[in-house]
């Protein structure tokens, strides 16, 4: 039987991004791991209020563990790219829809 994690197995490890917001900074980030706590990700960019934007997705940002009882304060959104059904208009490849939408935990 497959296992399946906290997010149905919606997110394809390495490939689906993420949005999230820590200290002020919305960050983007590649999911690289889908655990039954927490989410590894490896940011890929981050901007804040100020317009201030920073990439370097080779040394500056190093992958983190983002625990489950945090997605709620740093307000963790999901990308969905329409592989089915999802929440985005016409001619749009996807967009960000709260992590509630897939999480298992969130009832």
């Amino acid at each position: 039987m497959e296992k399946v994690d906290m997010f149905g197995n919606y997110i394809e490890e390495g490939l689906d991004d993420c949005r999230y917001i820590i200290d002020g900074w919305e960050y983007t980030a590649i999911i690289y791991e889908v655990n039954e706590d927490h989410l590894v990700v490896r940011p890929i960019s981050r901007t804040n209020r100020k317009g201030e934007v920073e990439h370097n997705t080779e040394t500056k940002f190093k992958k983190l563990s983002l625990p489950a009882t945090s997605f709620a304060e740093i307000k963790l959104a999901l990308w969905m790219d329409g592989r089915g059904c999802d929440n985005s208009a016409i001619g749009c490849s996807g967009c960000y829809e709260p992590y509630t939408f897939l999480y298992e935990g969130a009832a």
